[in-house]
């Protein structure tokens, strides 16, 4: 469990697969809501469930964690990849504090 109470769910075989073709785990996806996120509903398409995007910090990476919520505080990962340099860009705009 993360330091902010949220749990996290996911299918292990979709975790492999992700890990083989992004290099990161659903486990360091997670990680992002250990710190400021910016997240919005993925409305692109019909999935059968009502989805978000996240982009948040692990490290120096800023990553888009795509979920689902399942529960009160119960989020189930789908994908997690490097956000491209648009993402990372409003990820700072939006996170930005003076």
């Amino acid at each position: 469990m993360a330091e902010n109470d949220l749990q996290f769910e996911w299918d292990d075989e979709k975790d492999r697969t992700n890990r083989i073709k992004h290099g990161l785990s659903f486990n360091t996806g997670a990680s992002i809501f250990n710190s400021p996120t910016v997240e919005q509903m993925d409305d692109r398409e019909d999935y059968g469930e009502v989805r978000y995007v996240a982009l948040g910090r692990v490290e120096t990476m800023v990553l888009k964690v795509v979920y689902t919520i399942r529960g009160p505080k119960q989020f189930r990962i789908i994908s997690v990849q490097r956000a491209n340099r648009h993402e990372r860009e409003f990820y700072y705009r939006a996170t930005f504090v003076e």
